[in-house]
């Protein structure tokens, strides 16, 4: 709404009543529109460092996630680090002895003299790529009784030529494993094997494996259910040009991937992990994940120490300081504990952490209050981003600090926010997916890609042995 400019004339027509409440009116607009200027400014100042955007938004002012502290790392492998040192084959596919030739100064011919093994080197390399072709011949016999009888063709030997389970696995495995697009992935085989199948064979791959690893996925699914621990995220995704969610669900030995129009418990029951689950869910403070009241429930710190960092910078104040400092030193204790073989944090320890943090929140309520509820209008009062943090962290003080004393619940959500970003570099790549049939497809192979990995196995192998018939 344009406010009326009035005019000079107009001013001296109105009475001291009326210039009083054009004022007032003048100060609850100027008001409403500070309050819109701080709104956006705090908008375009948050970045991944201090809020949930993802890292892709912080565009050219883009710096290094956890900077590092004078001395905090040398350089070199790290403590606990399992070293990836190369070590030499017991037996090699190709030995070359290099014995010296020629004559020693003294005239003496040396490939006529004895030699003795002094060093071993190794050179590793991959084998040039080659196609390999399996013709299959059927014979045909005449008993004398007149009956004709013919050798069967193996299971999925199509008329012609048809491909093997081998090159489709490397086929699928770049697709939703490594994310290389379908076109690519057609010149990648034309040029390493000689051989271009169609886009449209491409997804037939796609189809044929991720139905016959259905029964995988759904063990990974029914695996999570029953953990002790689960990590639950969310996040968007372009399937056949509309908005719809991905839903990750993963614990120690599995990971599960689904795919759903709607973000919130609709979806979540839809995956059918969670209405299951009777373990400790964590996850980020998604209001759909608490709904579920027969699990335990622990938020990540991870989100609480960026949404703290933004209030430091935005208000100046102590408390976010104090917040975040006390958090990263209740998990630095829980760390302490474990390097020196206890069972539990010091229960004086855990009590001291607890009332520091009753106090800091006291401080930041103290600074940003809640707005009282208006007798008169039954509407929500609109809050603070502050405030609402502050309150969040107040209310769910067992969930925020679960990690301290249940050392199965880690500090954060980490292991479900790695699994969704790898899902955006394969959205960066195609632009989305073509049609929800792929979507769902995508789930599957993406469930049982990351499972084989936390089990140890070689996922392109998994591929193959689902891909031969």
């Amino acid at each position: 709404m344009t406010l009326h400019r009035p005019t000079q004339a107009e001013l001296d027509r109105m009475s001291h009543a009326e210039k009083d409440a054009l004022i007032m009116t003048l100060f609850d607009g100027f008001g409403d529109l500070q309050r819109r200027v701080e709104e956006l400014e705090g908008q375009r100042k948050k970045t991944s460092r201090n809020s949930s955007k993802p890292p892709s938004s912080d565009g050219l002012k883009k710096g290094p996630a956890q900077p590092r502290k004078r001395g905090e790392k040398p350089n070199g492998g790290q403590p606990g680090h399992q070293g990836q040192t190369r070590r030499m084959a017991e037996q090699a596919n190709t030995v070359v002895d290099l014995k010296p030739h020629g004559h020693c100064a003294c005239g003496q011919a040396l490939a006529d003299l004895p030699g003795t093994l002094k060093e071993r080197r190794q050179q590793w390399d991959i084998p040039p790529p080659q196609i390999l072709i399996t013709e299959y011949r059927q014979h045909q016999v005449e008993c004398p009784c007149g009956q004709v009888h013919c050798g069967e063709f193996p299971a999925g030997i199509t008329p012609n030529v048809s491909f093997g389970p081998r090159i489709k696995a490397y086929a699928v495995g770049l697709i939703d494993g490594h994310f290389v697009g379908l076109q690519r992935t057609a010149e990648i085989l034309q040029d390493q094997y000689g051989v271009c199948p169609s886009e449209g064979s491409l997804q037939r791959w796609i189809a044929q494996a991720s139905e016959r690893l259905m029964e995988a996925y759904t063990a990974a699914g029914n695996s999570i259910q029953a953990a002790e621990v689960g990590h639950f995220d969310e996040s968007g995704m372009r399937v056949a040009g509309k908005l719809r969610w991905l839903h990750v669900a993963a614990s120690e030995t599995a990971v599960h991937y689904s795919t759903h129009e709607k973000r919130g418990q609709e979806a979540m029951e839809a995956a059918g992990i969670l209405p299951n689950f009777k373990g400790c869910a964590v996850h980020d403070h998604w209001k759909p994940y608490l709904a579920y009241e027969g699990v335990s429930h622990a938020l990540c710190n991870a989100h609480h120490l960026r949404e703290l960092r933004y209030f430091e910078e935005r208000t100046g104040h102590w408390w976010p300081i104090a917040l975040r400092r006390l958090l990263v030193e209740g998990k630095e204790a829980v760390a302490a504990a474990q390097a020196e073989g206890r069972d539990a944090v010091d229960p004086t320890q855990v009590e001291t952490l607890l009332k520091r943090y009753d106090e800091h929140l006291a401080w930041g309520l103290a600074a940003f209050p809640v707005v009282p509820p208006d007798p008169h209008d039954k509407r929500r009062r609109k809050q603070h981003p502050a405030t609402n943090l502050l309150v969040r962290l107040r209310d769910f003080k067992t969930e925020v600090w679960r990690f301290l004393t249940d050392w199965q619940v880690p500090f954060d959500n980490n292991a479900a926010e790695r699994l969704v970003r790898p899902v955006k570099v394969k959205l960066k790549v195609s632009g989305g997916l073509r049609a929800v049939g792929g979507a769902e497809a995508f789930c599957v192979l993406r469930s049982v890609w990351e499972t084989s990995k936390l089990k140890g196995q070689n996922p392109f192998e998994v591929l193959r042995q689902a891909l031969t018939a």
